[in-house]
Order: structure tokens, then sequence, then C-alpha cells
């Protein structure tokens, strides 16, 4: 019973820091995204979205909500990627955290 109350505490914990999170990573990626805008559409169509999965994981998904994203995030030698450059950036400062909240 500790051990499973321990693991549902642990993983409410790590739900709360990617909720915690997911807005700030889509504020950035849409501030941080460095092609020109031409619609805004692609730039207002990046979002994160969180998932957990029952004593499995939780996930942070950072996408494009436009079909041209993944032109934008290869072409061009990466030079506008932002999904990449995001997890690069959040992923030791999530991970930090956890760490703290493990300590």
């Amino acid at each position: 019973a500790l051990a499973a109350n321990y693991r549902a505490a642990i993983e409410r914990g790590v739900l709360g820091i990617a909720n915690r999170w997911a807005p700030e990573i889509e504020s950035y990626m849409r501030s941080q995204a460095s092609w020109t805008d031409r619609t805004g559409n692609a730039r207002q169509g990046l979002h994160t979205e969180v998932n957990a999965v029952a004593g499995v994981m939780v996930e942070i998904i950072l996408s494009h909500g436009v079909n041209y994203g993944i032109f934008l995030e290869l072409a061009n030698a990466g030079r506008f990627a932002i999904i990449n450059p995001s997890i690069d950036y959040f992923g030791p400062r999530i991970w930090a955290d956890v760490r703290r909240m493990l300590s």
C-alpha cells in the first residue's frame, strides 16, 4: 500500500510538472519560431498537449497545427525548426523539476 501510494504521488507530481510547463512551451514556440508569417496559421497552430498513461509515462507533445509544419521543421537544414529546439531548451528544465520533486 505504501509503495502504491508513493508511486501514485510521483505520477501526480510528474503530471503536475508537465501541466505547468506545457503552456510556457507553447508560448515559447510561438514567440521564437524563426519564420516570417504570411497568414499566421503556422505560428498559431503550434501547440502542446499533455498525456498521462497511468503507471507508464507522462508526455508533453509539441506539434504543428498545419500540414506543412513538417516542411518548416526539416527544410532548409532545419533553419525554421522550432520543435526540437524547444525540446532542447525545456527538457533539462523539466527534468530538473522532476529531480527536485524526487529529492
